[in-house]
């Protein structure tokens, strides 16, 4: 339901496959799509889609056309995405500290106190963003699950009372 959810929420396509090289997932600005390394664990694979998702919200040029807005470099992109999907899967109770932690502070090097705080706001927001897009996809999933199987209680009644004997049935 996870997988579905962000699939949905995603401003952009996205799909499974064998990348090459060492890279778990990217979003591919001139395509217009996200890929996500076929095979990782459940709890990677999740972080990585909301990692991806989150550069895809912020991070493209033709969606974030604010030319007053100063160009951020590499490294900023990386800790926001990242820092994003440790918000997201830690509020839905997956636990990605192992990964994120390292992975935040090997993009964060060498930066003062002042640019990680001017990323603050934006990871707040785009995170609170994406929780909230999820739970409402997580909940309308429920939702349909739930009257899929009240068709179904439906349905058993109908045969159930029905004048069939229990061979024809079979």
């Amino acid at each position: 339901d996870f997988i579905k959810a962000i699939t949905y929420v995603a401003p952009v396509p996205v799909s499974f496959e064998d990348i090459p090289g060492d890279s778990k997932g990217f979003f591919s600005p001139a395509e217009k799509r996200i890929a996500v390394q076929e095979g990782m664990s459940e709890s990677q694979t999740l972080k990585t889609m909301v990692h991806e998702t989150a550069h895809s919200m912020l991070h493209d040029k033709d969606v974030n056309k604010d030319i007053l807005a100063p160009a951020k470099d590499r490294n900023t992109k990386e800790v926001e995405a990242e820092s994003i999907a440790y918000t997201v899967c830690q509020h839905f109770g997956i636990d990605t500290s192992d990964y994120s932690f390292g992975y935040i502070a090997g993009w964060s090097t060498g930066r003062d106190m002042r640019e990680l705080k001017s990323s603050l706001d934006t990871i707040r927001r785009t995170a609170s963003e994406l929780i909230t897009g999820i739970e409402g996809q997580l909940r309308e999933l429920q939702r349909d699950r739930e009257l899929m199987q009240e068709q179904e209680k439906e349905s058993l009644l109908l045969i159930q009372n029905s004048d069939l004997s229990e061979y024809s049935l079979v």
